[in-house]
């Protein structure tokens, strides 16, 4: 059985307004918004999440015709030209919410972390297969260089720089030395591939084996060395981002790492076909208190666990069907997707990445996964 409706409402709502911001001239046009909160509105701009409608809008555009590829080709290239216009002199894609209204990076001050700007070198890389000639290449390349320049000598990656240069730490999953820097290698190795340069193969390389010093003996990535406790979300990211690089570099201790990682996923998820935003925290802490009480389950950990369980092989499909049950429960009649469920009821908050992963999921539902199309 294929989800055909449910994965078409999805791209519609993220091809569409509000989410795709279709305002010719303006400076926020072809940007993607974080989400929409169902009680105030429309969210801000996002720069990570437009990097991942390039890479999803492109992914699509092969099974797509007519009026639906137009669709795509146009939101593709938006979302692309939004970034390259919106692209630092030293080659960062700054987090600008409200862009719209402060004129892009050069109104400054901004920050621009090392994950996001991964995320649009993915993008940006592989739209340019497609479209040649509109300089998407150069601007990633210009961005590999300065996403090289965030990588610590132990192969780690600092995770945030402001435009006066200063690296504070934020903490948190996502913080310096995080587990999601492992999908760093995705951008890295998709400019090696476009550009043969060996630094980009080392720096893949270098991210990857430091990932793997932060998996478990149970197959859990912990967050970072500072942040011991597993956030499915940034898990699926370190399990994505080394199962795509031992694909392509045919690395076996890669693969085995992230199939140990995608193992746990099937292990740890809940009768729901879900899965809990935090593992392995202390209960008297505040992330275990509010798992107690609240028992959030994310979609977008859902979503990508159905990915990761699309690539893993059929030993894993039972666990697939009930991830996307999971998530196609926690869609909108719009087509976007509540951000979690929890005891309480569903957040308010459709957040735009989940809508971007469950796509996926649901286009692999019915067509053969390929790791190379990850993002």
């Amino acid at each position: 059985m294929t989800h055909e409706p449910e994965r078409q409402r999805a791209i519609a709502w993220l091809t569409t307004s509000p989410i795709r911001v279709d305002h010719p001239g303006a400076p926020g046009h072809g940007a993607i918004l974080h989400g929409i909160d169902q009680r105030r509105g429309p969210m801000g701009l996002y720069t990570e999440i437009t990097g991942y409608a390039v890479s999803l809008f492109a992914s699509l555009m092969p099974g797509a015709q007519g009026g639906a590829l137009q669709t795509l080709e146009r939101a593709a290239t938006d979302a692309a030209d939004y970034l390259v216009g919106i692209q630092d002199k030293d080659g960062a894609y700054p987090h600008l919410p409200d862009s719209g209204a402060r004129g892009g990076a050069g109104a400054g001050p901004w920050s621009a972390y090392s994950f996001d700007v991964a995320a649009c070198i993915v993008g940006l890389a592989r739209l340019h297969k497609a479209v040649p000639d509109r300089g998407y290449l150069d601007s990633a390349t210009r961005a590999g260089r300065w996403l090289m320049g965030l990588q610590r000598d132990d192969g780690s990656y600092v995770a945030l720089q402001r435009q006066d240069g200063q690296r504070p730490d934020p903490g948190g999953f996502y913080g310096t030395g995080s587990c999601i820097h492992a999908k760093n290698a995705i951008a890295l190795l998709e400019l090696h591939a476009a550009t043969g340069e060996p630094a980009l193969l080392r720096a893949a390389e270098a991210v990857c084996e430091r990932t793997l010093a932060l998996q478990a003996e149970d197959g859990a990535f912990w967050c970072s060395p500072s942040a011991r406790y597993v956030f499915s979300h940034a898990h699926a990211y370190a399990c994505e981002g080394l199962l795509y690089a031992g694909t392509v570099l045919d690395a076996g201790r890669l693969t085995d790492s992230a199939r140990r990682g995608i193992d746990w996923l099937s292990r740890r998820q809940g009768g729901d076909g879900a899965w809990l935003s935090h593992h392995k925290t202390k209960l008297a802490s505040r992330r275990g208190l509010a798992g107690a009480l609240l028992r959030p389950r994310p979609t977008d950990a859902a979503a990508q666990a159905a990915r990761l369980f699309s690539l893993a092989g059929p030993e894993h499909d039972a666990s697939r069907r009930a991830a996307l049950a999971f998530v196609l429960s926690c869609q909108v009649p719009g087509g976007g997707f509540h951000y979690r469920r929890t005891l309480f009821g569903d957040s308010p908050f459709l957040n735009t990445w989940s809508a971007q992963f469950a796509a996926q999921a649901l286009t692999w539902d019915a067509a053969p996964a390929r790791a190379g199309d990850l993002f």
